[in-house]
C-alpha cells in the first residue's frame, strides 16, 4: 500500500444562512423531519436522486444538533481508493504501510464530537463495511496498525442515490450495516415533485451568480419561467444551478431566455402543461406560494411576508387578488 492524496474533505461548521429553499408540501416534510431528527443523536440514512440536496440536509441537521458547535467532517465514498479507504477513515500508526511516515488520526477522529457524514456510503468496500459495523455498535475502532482501541464520540450520517435493498439483496452491501445506517430515514425529493419551488430556487441562483460574478441583477422572461417550471430537470437542484449560472453568463440585456437556459425537453415532457398559457401557469405558481407560507406562518399575514420577501401591503393586495381565504 502507498500513500496518496487524502480525497477525503474537512467542512466548516455550516452557516446559519444554509437553508432547504422553497415551500412546496415535499420540502415542507423534508425541513419538519430534519428539525425533528436533528435533536435525536442516531444515524440518519439520506436518500434520494444525485442533485437533490442530500448534503445540505446533512449540514442542515447538524446545524440544529446538540453537536453543532462540533466539526462536521465528509467523506465522498467514491473518490477514495479501496486499499486506502480503511486507513483514510480509521487513521493509522506510523510505519502501517509503505509512505505511512507519521500517525494519521483519521476522519473518525477529526469528527470527535460532531458528524461524520459518508457520502455515497453504496459505493464503500465491503472489507470497510465490516469495520465500519463494528464502530457503529459500541463506538469504538482501532487505526491501521496499532492495538490499542480508541473510543469515539461520533454521530454518523449516510448518504445514498442507490437503492440499499437492492445492492443488500446482490450482495454489494451488508445487510446489518445497512439496519445500523438507518435507525431513522430522510428522503430528499426530486425538483419535478417541487412545484413552484423551480421558480424560487431559479431566482435564488439568478441572485447568488450576479453577486458572485459582480453583476447587476438579471431578470428571468415570462418565457423562460415556463420552460423552468414546465421542464422535469432530471439532474435536480444541480442542473438547474448550471443551467442558471450559464444563462446568467450568457445572457443578452440582463435577461435570462429560454436559449440561455439551454434545455431539452423529452418526448413525454410538455412546455404547456394542459393547453393553459404562461400567465395561469405563473399566477398558479404565485397562489400556491402564498398558500403555503399563509399555512406555515400559522395566518400570521407579518411572518408570511417576510417569508415571500414582500412588504405587508403587497401581500395584502395578492391575497385579495388571488381570492385566497385566510387559514
Amino acid at each position: 500500500m502507498t500513500l496518496r492524496s487524502r480525497p477525503c474533505r474537512s467542512v466548516p461548521k455550516p452557516a446559519a444562512r444554509q437553508q432547504l429553499i422553497g415551500n412546496s408540501i415535499p420540502i415542507r416534510k423534508l425541513k419538519r423531519n430534519i428539525s425533528k431528527m436533528a435533536m435525536a443523536d442516531l444515524p440518519v440514512l439520506i436518500t434520494g436522486e444525485t442533485g437533490t440536496g442530500k448534503e445540505l440536509a446533512a449540514r442542515m441537521l447538524h446545524a440544529q444538533s446538540a453537536r453543532a458547535s462540533g466539526p462536521f467532517i465528509a467523506v465522498n465514498c467514491p473518490a477514495l481508493p479501496s486499499d486506502l479507504f480503511q486507513a483514510e477513515l480509521f487513521g493509522y500508526e506510523k510505519g502501517a504501510f509503505t509512505g505511512a511516515v507519521e500517525r494519521h488520526a483519521g476522519r473518525i477522529a477529526s469528527a470527535q464530537g460532531g458528524i461524520l457524514f459518508l457520502d455515497e456510503v453504496g459505493d464503500m468496500p465491503l472489507s470497510v463495511q465490516a469495520v465500519l459495523l463494528r464502530f457503529l455498535e459500541d463506538g469504538r475502532f482501532e487505526r491501521l496498525g496499532g492495538a490499542r482501541s480508541i473510543q469515539a464520540d461520533v454521530r454518523v450520517l449516510a448518504a445514498t442515490h442507490i437503492d440499499l435493498d437492492q445492492a443488500v439483496a446482490k450482495g454489494s452491501f451488508r445487510e446489518d450495516l445497512y439496519y445500523r445506517l438507518k435507525p431513522l430515514h430522510l428522503h430528499t425529493p426530486p425538483l419535478r415533485v417541487r412545484g413552484p419551488d423551480k421558480l424560487l430556487l431559479a431566482e435564488h441562483f439568478v441572485e447568488q451568480c450576479c453577486r458572485k460574478l459582480g453583476l447587476r441583477r438579471h431578470v428571468i422572461t415570462e418565457e423562460a419561467i415556463a420552460t423552468i417550471l414546465d421542464y422535469h430537470w432530471p439532474g435536480n437542484i444541480r442542473e438547474l444551478r448550471n443551467s442558471i449560472q450559464q444563462a446568467v453568463v450568457l445572457c443578452k440585456h440582463h435577461e435570462l431566455s429560454c436559449r440561455d437556459l439551454n434545455v431539452k425537453f423529452s418526448a413525454t415532457e410538455s412546455r404547456s402543461a394542459n393547453g393553459t398559457s404562461l400567465k395561469s401557469r405563473r399566477l398558479a405558481a404565485e397562489r400556491s406560494a402564498i398558500e403555503s407560507a399563509l399555512e406555515i406562518s400559522g395566518g400570521c399575514v407579518n411572518a408570511a411576508a417576510q417569508y415571500l420577501e414582500v412588504s405587508r401591503a403587497q401581500l395584502y393586495r395578492l391575497i385579495k387578488a388571488h381570492n385566497i381565504n385566510m387559514p
